[in-house]
């Protein structure tokens, strides 16, 4: 028994042997497999992967005799072709300064035995460029050299220490620090103002005398900065190293991404001498008011070392331009007045005034606040003061009644004249109207009693009745626009269907027009029921189809109608002669003929004129010489004709339409001038709602009167109404609209202001995602 264990014992020994040999052989069999796939590998790759890189890549000797190119030929910048490179020395294929750099490299390397880097210029193409070359020994003979375009390295090093130069030489002082406070970047005025000793890298911003003094303080403006969308802008108070006097900087600041670490950026301004200077002339303002505000002539006063504010605006410039003295002060002209054009030219005039020193008198017309159009006469002159760049003060003679009278008289003489000219035309265009039909009237009369022609007697008097339509039309013009002018022409209104009337006129007119024309009635099976006098519409379609019809020679003649929400507009469009553009300013005025050779009074366009406005609609034409003509005359649509059944069901479609906006998308109004800004907002909110646009204040507060928005993101600055006059106008209509002022403005001041005007809220651009989204679930949107 104990033979047989100690044999088994022996067995399950050698056994274990066995099996550790069978493992250490197959990990040495898998290691040589991966030797041979990884040497097949680079064997198979290693060409491909050195034509690959961007460095031109040679061999050379000890002895700088160049061996081969082992790069594509791309690379190549020396001007020497790869396959002619075996056996040429590099003194040879390169600039005498540039072959100096590279062979005492390669002088160093077969020295040390180590690689080694230099570096040398050459031009390529015209073009100076800026190269890296290592050196790497190969063996006892041979070296491997790397060269490297660095060009645009080099640029933008040289750039970067311009920049850093500059930003040495500015007045602001200027700082940037990682988001836990340490120090990245100070320019020459801050380290001089703040006292900063020592490496950047190691120290905090809240260890130096600024406002940020603890890490807490610190930390918060960095959550307010990202709260505003990474940017933001303040006062912020501190005392100089040496000094005790408290001084006043504006701030700006913003939160930029350098990697995968955030910096944050600090400008700061000294404000406290222009605050002091602004303090000291609003006194001055303050004791000056009881005189100025009575005297009958404008008066201001700007700074020009803060954006031209205004610092003093008088009683009677505030009567005049309807701008309150408290929507002034303190504002530039392109805050105030609602009008970008005069803004820009009185801005014109400072800067003028600032470049020349010699005062300004002038005659300017500006648009006040209320939509009026005023002319002054204004004088602009500086205020010199110690220490400071002068200040600007105007005054302005509103001469406004003096020159509408002016005005008034010279257009008097004006119609004068030309009543006694139309008088004269009128008399000989109508001598001429009148006597070319008779003409023909009296002349074929006669004729038809001596001829005993059938074919003959029946010509004459088709010849008669056309020339006796003719005459016709020309009384009735002449009796028609002098009704209109006693105010005698008389409208009956009375239902009528304009589609069968339009249907008519079509059956009337389809055989009159000349050879190779077609006449189109668009709405040829429409109906319209509209409550009008039957016989002036059939007078203005008439009219207007007809002089398509005499001036149309080949092509087509449309006409139709379009019912437009509360007014029908009505059109003839021809490929006639067209119009020329010194005619088409007065095409509707009296007796105004486009062609002296076509019969007609030159009375027609202009009677239709007069017909449409009674009416209280409008008519327009637009054309081009040889391109046709398009007439095109609205009129009011009469409610009293819609069907009963609205009427009755007015209640219950007004209940529907409050159910379905209720399951609709949430309807967002953004005024916004700039098309990038608005496609951005677009971008982020359109797949969740409704985006509206105004381009402008008036027309913001247009859309919100006719959609009835749930939110208004509304831009400041705005061409004709900015967003602040914009938003005191909505006000007007609703108290719990929320308007969310989305501006470039960053400042506190401007803050307050939208604040006051009655935003509920203030977002400064650039704006981020989270912060819209943060204000629309305030609002629970």
């Amino acid at each position: 028994m104990l033979g047989q264990e100690k044999t088994r014992e022996l067995l399950e020994q050698e056994l274990e042997r066995l099996r550790n040999e069978n493992h250490r052989l197959k990990e040495e069999l898998t290691s040589l497999k991966e030797k041979e796939t990884n040497q097949s590998f680079k064997e198979k790759y290693a060409v491909r992967i050195l034509e690959s890189l961007p460095d031109m890549l040679t061999v050379f000797n000890h002895e700088g005799t160049g061996i081969g190119v082992v790069s594509s030929e791309e690379t190549n910048h020396v001007g020497v072709p790869n396959s002619a490179f075996a056996g040429m020395h590099m003194r040879d294929m390169i600039p005498e300064e540039a072959y100096h750099n590279v062979y005492n490299n390669l002088q160093k390397v077969i020295a040390t035995g180590k690689g080694s880097t230099a570096h040398h210029e050459l031009d390529v193409n015209g073009a100076h460029h800026y190269y890296e070359n290592r050196i790497f020994p190969l063996d006892e003979e041979y070296v491997l050299i790397m060269c490297r375009d660095i060009s645009e390295r080099v640029v933008t090093q040289k750039n970067l220490e311009v920049f850093k130069r500059v930003l040495d030489k500015v007045s602001d002082s200027i700082l940037a620090a990682s988001t836990d406070g340490t120090l990245v970047y100070a320019n020459k005025q801050f380290i001089e103002e703040y006292g900063v000793k020592g490496e950047l890298g190691v120290q905090k911003v809240y260890d130096l005398p600024v406002s940020l003094h603890t890490k807490e303080i610190f930390e918060k403006r960095v959550q307010e900065i990202r709260d505003n969308g990474g940017n933001m802008g303040y006062h912020a108070r501190y005392t100089r190293v040496g000094e005790v006097k408290e001084r006043v900087h504006q701030v700006s600041t913003f939160i930029m991404e350098d990697g995968q670490e955030e910096i944050v950026w600090f400008f700061t301004q000294d404000i406290t001498d222009v605050i002091k200077n602004r303090d000291e002339l609003r006194e001055l303002n303050y004791l000056l008011d009881a005189i100025l505000n009575n005297i009958p002539v404008y008066m201001f006063v700007k700074d020009p070392e803060d954006d031209f504010r205004y610092l003093y605006w008088n009683k009677a410039l505030a009567n005049h331009s309807k701008i309150p003295a408290s929507r002034a002060l303190g504002r530039t002209d392109f805050e105030i007045f609602p009008e970008r054009s005069d803004a820009e030219k009185f801005h014109q005039d400072d800067l003028e005034l600032m470049r020349t020193g010699e005062r300004l008198e002038m005659q300017e017309t500006y648009v006040t606040a209320a939509g009026e159009t005023r002319i002054v006469q204004t004088l602009k002159t500086h205020i010199p003061l110690v220490g400071r760049v002068p200040l600007i003060i105007g005054i302005s003679w509103d001469i406004t009644n003096v020159q509408n009278i002016e005005q008034e008289l010279i257009q008097a003489r004006i119609k004068a004249e030309q009543s006694d000219r139309l008088k004269s035309a009128f008399l000989a265009n109508m001598s001429h109207e009148i006597r070319t039909p008779l003409n023909a009237i009296v002349g074929f009369s006669r004729l038809m009693t001596t001829t005993d022609n059938r074919e003959d007697e029946k010509l004459y008097s088709e010849i008669i009745n056309q020339n006796s339509d003719v005459l016709l039309q020309l009384i009735n013009d002449i009796l028609d626009l002098s009704k209109i002018e006693a105010g005698t022409f008389e409208y009956i209104k009375q239902p009528m269907d304009l589609g069968e009337m339009c249907r008519n006129v079509y059956e009337i007119h389809k055989g009159r027009v000349q050879e190779g024309v077609t006449l189109t009635l668009d709405n040829e099976n429409d109906s319209l029921m509209i409550n009008e006098d039957k016989n002036r519409i059939l007078q203005l379609i008439t009219n207007l189809i007809t002089n398509a019809i005499k001036f149309t020679y080949e092509g087509e003649i449309h006409f139709g109608f379009k019912l437009k929400k509360d007014y029908i507009d009505f059109y003839v469009k021809d490929t006639g002669i067209g119009i020329s553009e010194e005619k088409l300013s007065h095409i509707f005025g009296r007796f105004v003929k486009l062609n002296s050779f076509v019969q007609g009074t030159g009375l027609g366009l202009a009677i239709c004129q007069m017909i449409v406005e009674k009416m209280g609609g409008a008519i327009t034409v637009e054309s081009e010489l040889h391109e046709g003509s398009t007439f095109r005359f609205t009129i009011p649509y009469d409610m009293y004709n819609k069907q009963e059944k609205f009427k009755k069901n007015a209640e219950r479609e007004q209940h529907l339409k409050v159910a379905i906006k209720s399951l609709q998308l949430r309807t967002l109004l953004v005024a916004e001038d700039v098309d990038s800004n608005f496609l951005l907002m677009n971008t982020v909110l359109g797949k969740k709602y409704k985006l509206i646009r105004a381009r402008d204040g008036r027309e913001a507060v247009d859309m919100y009167k006719e959609n009835h928005p749930d939110l208004i993101f509304m831009d400041i600055k705005m061409p004709y109404m900015d967003g602040l006059e914009a938003t005191r106008l909505i006000r007007g209509y609703s108290k719990d609209i929320p308007i969310i002022a989305l501006t470039a403005f960053a400042f506190e001041s401007d803050r307050e202001r939208a604040i006051e005007a009655g935003c509920n809220d203030y977002l400064t651009k650039p704006v981020s995602q989270e912060a819209i989204e943060k204000i629309l679930d305030k609002y629970s949107l």
